[in-house]
Parts: C-alpha cells; structure tokens; sequence
C-alpha cells in the first residue's frame, strides 16, 4: 500500500511538471502566434508599423501574465515573488544591474573593436526625435519581448525543471526550449499562410546563447528583472548602437562586414558576458550543495 502511494506521488509530481512546462510553453507560443496574426490583419486594414506593434506588445503580455500568474497560484502564495519577480525596492537595483552590464560590455567591446582597427567609429548622433524613436521602441519591447519571455522561461519555465532536474541540466534545456517556441510560431504562421522571417542557424545560436547568459543572471542575482533589464537593454543597443539601421545613434565602417556585430554582440556580450557570470554561478552552486549537506 506505501509503496502505491509513493509511486502514485511520483507520478503526480512528474505530471505537474510536464504541465507546467506544457501549458507555460504553450502559452507563450499562443500569444506569440495571436498577437502576429492579429497584427498583420491590423496591417492589411491600414494601421501604421507603430500601431501594429503596439497592439502585438499589449497581446503577447496581456494574454501569458494572467495565465503565468493562474499556474503559479497553485503552488504558491506569492506567484511572481516566487518566480523572482520581487518588488519594486529590490527590483530596481537588479535592474539596473541587468542595464549596466550591457552597457559595460557593449561600451567595452566598441572600445577594443576600435582600438583593433575592426572598426572606426566616424559619427555620433543625438536628437530628441532619436531618443523619442528609443524610449517607444523600449516600452514596445518590454511588453512585447522582454516580460513576457523573461516571465515564461528564465522564470517560469525554469522554475519547473529545476524542479525536475538538478540546475545544470535545467540550464541547458531552458535555452532549447526558448528556442523551439520561435520555430513552432514560424510553423504555425506559414499553415495561417502569414509571412514571417525565415529562421537561419545563426539566429538559432543567437538564441541559445541569448537563453543561457539570461538565466545565468537569473542564477546569479536570485531575481528575474536583473533578465529583464539586461534582455531589454540588448534589444535597444542591438537596434540603436550596433546594427546600422536608419535610426541609429553611432555610425562605423568595418573591414569586414558584419565585424561590428558579431564582435560587440556575439563576443563581448554573450560570449565574455557568459564567461564572467561562470564563476559566480558556480559558487552558488557549491553554496547551495554545501548546505544541503549541513541540512542532511
């Protein structure tokens, strides 16, 4: 009879799991899908580039927070707190912990890619139109991008598999599925007969290492807007600093093309942003290992 009762346990818990991670996935590739849907109909009915991304934002986070926010009750009080989505005294140093080191690596990358001669950096641009186009790019991708993915998988998702599996292995598989919900969104947009961007191999290691370094300071800082800070602060330096697009607030030539980028961004920032944080994270993990052995 016990030994039912521990086997039907095992089963429930390991049917939680698979749920949470199910329904936390599922949710964001629905909202992800609806919101594009609905953004392209906006857009074939007239509305500007400004307007349809604003409605995608408001979709994509007003349909996963409520039900993120609906799982969680069910195993916890505190739903977002125990996610690490804290308050807003412990939540602004760790963002803009998140936003400084973005800057730091970026700033240090551009710095040594000059230096090198990768790069010559020839003009710098500012005006109010400019930082007007960033500030509502910024509240766009927060609501769109940053939040939503940051609550689904960094905290969420995660949440689950550490559940599951020790930290190593839920560091590696958070990032896979971070990525396979873009592929299965893409899928679903061509069965809808919409358009979108065709996903190549280097957005698919963009992805991954853009997952991992997101959760390790998830790991680090114990709290998810540090994520949130860094995820929106790469989306707005990606577009404004390091791609040269029409809006743009520095202007350099490269030997080669594509130097700039895949120095700053897949270098200096996920790369060496990755390397730094290693040590950090294992040390929490010895910490933690060290008393759980007390504990026992």
């Amino acid at each position: 009879m016990q030994f039912h009762q521990i086997q039907n346990g095992k089963q429930t818990n390991h049917l939680k799991w698979l749920g949470a991670i199910f329904f936390s996935w599922g949710t964001f590739v629905f909202a992800l899908f609806f919101a594009t849907f609905v953004g392209s109909m906006a857009r074939q009915a007239g509305a500007t580039e400004l307007l349809q991304q604003g409605i995608q934002a408001g979709l994509v986070t007003f349909i996963t927070v409520p039900l993120l926010y609906i799982l969680l009750k069910r195993t916890s009080s505190r739903p977002f707190c125990s996610i690490g989505l804290s308050g807003w005294r412990q939540a602004i140093p760790k963002a803009i912990m998140g936003a400084l080191y973005v800057i730091f690596l970026s700033g240090t990358g551009f710095t040594i890619a000059h230096l090198l001669g990768l790069i010559t950096i020839t003009q710098f641009y500012f005006s109010g139109h400019l930082v007007t186009v960033l500030l509502l790019n910024m509240i766009i991708a927060f609501f769109y991008e940053a939040f939503p993915e940051e609550l689904t998988f960094r905290g969420t998702m995660y949440n689950a598999l550490n559940g599951r599996f020790n930290c190593f292995i839920a560091l590696l598989l958070q990032p896979i599925l971070f990525v396979l919900a873009p592929i299965a969104v893409c899928g679903l947009q061509y069965i809808a007969g919409i358009e979108s961007p065709a996903i190549t191999l280097g957005y698919i290691v963009l992805l991954l290492s853009f997952g991992f370094i997101l959760q390790l300071l998830r790991i680090v800082t114990g709290g998810l807007w540090t994520s949130i800070a860094f995820h929106l602060a790469f989306l707005e330096n990606s577009r404004f600093f390091v791609v040269q697009g029409d809006k743009r607030f520095i202007t350099y030539e490269e030997i080669v093309p594509g130097t700039g980028t895949l120095f700053v961004i897949f270098f200096m920032l996920l790369f060496v942003g990755t390397l730094l944080l290693m040590p950090a994270v294992i040390a929490r993990w010895r910490r933690k290992k060290k008393r759980i052995g007390h504990d026992v």
